[in-house]
């Protein structure tokens, strides 16, 4: 009986509107995925780490295409209108090693907050345009452990007689705003899942100096990220 209505309401449609307007409401809502949805993936870009690679900064661990090239992408995107979402996204770049006998962790963290337009080009197949502010944040520690004597010889004084490495070191950091804007392809695999390839550029404001350690100003590295072409593969699943 629920099929047979509606397939009287599907011919009323039909005849009273535009076949092809029709068609292209019916798929759209069939392969559209709920309203909030999360994102996470890879990317890809050729920034000039000046100060934060091997080959320009000797004391640096040895980088290479992972730590300078790949960046590692997540995200929530929430459709606040029918062809307009807003969302958060953060795109990692990682360098980890050793200088001498500290641990040695680089982060500069691409932060967006987008606004996205989209429409659906076929059946399974969305365009997608975004525009994004951003507040990005560079963070370079070393941190090492270590014996503290004194500590040492307390735990003796009670009997312990365990000797403990306490850890030590330090971070800086540095916040810069930027701007990101992208153009995408969406193929939806169901209506939960979809696979989203991205390109588009980073703009930073990004300048050497006020790093920041333990509240003291330091300068940092002198990386040209100014503008960087940047391609992004994501996977989108609906929640």
């Amino acid at each position: 009986m629920i099929m047979k209505y509606y397939v009287i309401l599907l011919i009323f449609l039909i005849m009273r509107y535009n076949l092809q307007i029709v068609l292209f409401l019916l798929l759209s809502n069939v392969y559209a995925q709920p309203k909030l949805n999360i994102q996470l993936g890879t990317g890809f870009y050729s920034p000039n780490l000046i100060g934060m690679d091997s080959d320009s900064n000797s004391t640096i661990p040895k980088s290479n295409f992972l730590s300078n090239n790949l960046l590692l992408n997540w995200g929530i995107r929430y459709q606040i209108y029918p062809n307009i979402r807003a969302g958060y996204t953060q795109s990692h770049s990682i360098h980890l090693g050793k200088v001498g006998n500290s641990t040695y962790f680089r982060n500069i963290a691409y932060r967006s907050f987008s606004f996205e337009t989209f429409y659906y080009a076929k059946e399974r197949i969305e365009i997608n345009f975004t525009l994004a502010p951003m507040l990005n944040k560079g963070s370079i520690s070393l941190t090492s452990k270590s014996e503290v004597q004194d500590l040492n010889t307390l735990l003796t004084s009670y009997k312990d007689g365990s000797t403990i490495k306490l850890k030590s070191g330090g971070t800086m950091t540095k916040t810069w705003i930027g701007f990101a804007s992208h153009m995408g392809v969406r193929y939806y695999i169901s209506n939960l899942t979809s696979i989203e390839a991205k390109a588009g550029y980073y703009l930073s404001s990004y300048k050497e100096t006020n790093w920041k350690l333990e509240g003291q100003k330091v300068t940092g590295p002198k990386m040209k990220i100014g503008k960087l072409p940047v391609l992004q593969l994501n996977v989108v699943f609906g929640l």
